[in-house]
């Protein structure tokens, strides 16, 4: 479903009720999915979605289905439905609901609510205040002959703002009459902003004094389908290419592709971003992680920010030339103007840089190897996991101190090969999120990156990825700890005990569910995996990494010590 789509709609329903029209508005508009988990104030309207066509995913836990559902819609586009019950449903739900605000994922949550005025139900409270607190948006349906319009007007505006919503149902306000006829209804058509043309002019001059040009790409180009563009660009442009972390992949296979900027830069990458004479970042926040808290860009850089939303321009830092526009429109601007005259190629891309980028890149710069009889390394794990599984993957990162080594030695196919929820820095929402990513890209192999202790929070979703029977490898840093908690007090002196665990064997714990894994300390443990990838990946797969625990990764300190989060 795209945002331009339209559909004519001309029913008039016979003895229907407000959840079944709810359901009907919902499957109208387009939906093919929704995860939720169903409770008595929820289970009527799910079961309509079903009776209407869209799938309906059970999670094990409300949190779950929301993050699911959040990887799935960022990786289609396409609106995608949860439904949870009332009460504690939907506190459930939270976290999941602000990782999504944060991230701009638009999501229609249908909230099962107590009776319309009822504030002595055990799970009366506050549902407007609570959605409205982590960046969603709350509206309820209270009159019957209107519930079809208004969750339109809800998915709208879900589209339009790319935003969660959650749509209230009061349990009685379902169970009314729907007698009303619905006239026409169209999908909602995304504003597209006008680019300034004066400002633009700006911009296509500022191209043209250029010599060391790069190109920086975040969410917002992947959200605006702006990777030919961007391509064609720095191909005009002779100028080198990099991506946020949320766009990790978006350039992959690129000759001159410098990967993450950022606290995960390659040396490399730092050493040529730094030595870029102007940045046109499409699409990004420019926040302290992208840009290593101000150190990857130069002084005497010119920084062009091109963002949809004027007003998260120079939030971060100061820019040089900001233009309002969607990334692909303004690409497209820039490369019109350059059909009428053609800039002068910037002498950027050259043997010397390309040398530079081999040496100074991830896999190949050198590091100390601390493996042991008992524990490996997590680059050298990272490394022996990328060779070994296929390359047609979908990578979903959970968070955790782990994150820069997946980042560098897991590599993404494309934009589509990577998602990474850590938008609101919670961590445990990872393998949710691999089974959305799993369910709506069935044809590739999903890689789960998580560290033990985000695995622990969200482990009964284990039980909904076998259930479904995805193809999953399910990649642990296991060192028994909250690491970014025990690196970041255990070196000021504090005792770090409290974040510290014994041993888990997931491998073991991945039998009782009914998936497969090993434990590996060492290389020669790793061919239980590529013998799992031989027999072609199937099902659930738990790689058990028992990682050095000693290690503070490089970035770490610099990025998180002192850190204003």
């Amino acid at each position: 479903m795209t945002s331009s789509s339209a559909a004519v709609l001309d029913h008039t329903p016979a003895n229907s009720t407000v959840w079944r029209e709810v359901a009907r508005a919902i499957a109208d508009i387009g939906a093919k999915r929704c995860f939720g988990l169903v409770g008595g104030a929820n289970f009527k309207v799910t079961l309509g979605l079903t009776e209407f066509g869209v799938e309906f995913v059970a999670a094990r836990h409300e949190g779950g289905a929301v993050s699911m559902a959040d990887v799935a819609a960022r990786l289609t586009r396409d609106l995608t439905i949860v439904s949870v019950t009332a009460g504690p449903g939907l506190t459930n739900a939270i976290t999941g609901i602000g990782e999504a605000a944060k991230s701009d994922t638009p999501l229609l949550v249908l909230a099962g609510d107590v009776v319309l005025g009822d504030k002595q139900s055990a799970f009366a409270f506050n549902q407007s205040e609570l959605v409205h607190a982590v960046g969603g948006e709350w509206r309820q349906i209270t009159d019957a002959q209107s519930a079809y319009a208004d969750t339109w007007k809800a998915a709208s505006v879900a589209l339009r703002e790319r935003k969660p919503v959650v749509l209230s149902l009061p349990i009685n306000v379902q169970e009314m009459p729907v007698t009303a006829t619905m006239g026409k209804k169209h999908l909602p058509i995304m504003p597209r902003v006008t680019i300034n043309p004066a400002k633009l002019d700006e911009l296509v001059a500022t191209i043209r004094t250029s010599k060391r040009p790069l190109i920086l790409a975040g969410h917002g180009a992947v959200v605006a389908d702006a990777q030919p563009l961007l391509v064609q660009l720095a191909d005009r442009l002779g100028a080198l290419l990099a991506t946020s972390l949320q766009a990790h992949g978006m350039f992959s296979g690129h000759p001159w592709n410098l990967g993450v900027a950022g606290g995960f830069s390659s040396k490399a990458t730092a050493e040529l971003i730094a030595q870029s004479d102007m940045i046109l970042a499409f699409g990004m926040s420019l926040n302290m992680w992208t840009t290593k808290k101000g150190k990857l860009i130069s002084d005497y850089a010119q920084l062009v920010q091109i963002d949809v939303e004027k007003g998260r321009i120079g939030v971060h830092r100061p820019v040089d030339l900001e233009l309002e526009g969607d990334a692909s429109a303004v690409a497209t601007a820039v490369l019109q103007a350059f059909d009428k005259t053609p800039p002068s190629e910037a002498g950027w891309r050259t043997p010397e840089v390309a040398a530079v980028m081999t040496a100074r890149g991830n896999h190949n710069l050198a590091y100390d190897d601390t493996s042991t009889a008992e524990h490996i390394d997590p680059r050298t794990l990272s490394k022996a996991m990328d060779d070994i599984l296929p390359k047609d993957r979908t990578v979903v990162v959970d968070g955790g101190h782990f994150v820069g080594w997946v980042t560098r030695y897991i590599s993404a196919p494309d934009h589509k090969g990577w998602c990474i929820p850590i938008a609101f820095q919670s961590i445990g929402l990872g393998l949710a999120g691999a089974i959305g990513a799993a369910v709506t890209q069935p044809e590739r192999l999903t890689v789960l990156a998580v560290g033990d202790g985000g695995f622990l929070m969200s482990i009964a979703e284990l039980e909904t990825a076998v259930r479904l029977k995805k193809r999953i490898c399910i990649f642990i840093y296991n060192d028994s700890a909250y690491s970014a908690e025990v690196h970041h007090f255990g070196p000021e002196g504090y005792n770090a005990g409290m974040a510290q665990f014994p041993v888990t064997d997931f491998a073991a714990i991945a039998r009782g569910y009914g998936a497969d894994g090993v434990v590996v300390r060492t290389l020669a443990d790793l061919d239980a995996v590529k013998n799992w990838v031989a027999d072609g990946a199937q099902g659930v797969f738990i790689v058990d990494g028992r990682i050095n625990p000693k290690l503070i990764a490089d970035w770490y300190s610099e990025m998180f010590s002192g850190a204003n989060l």
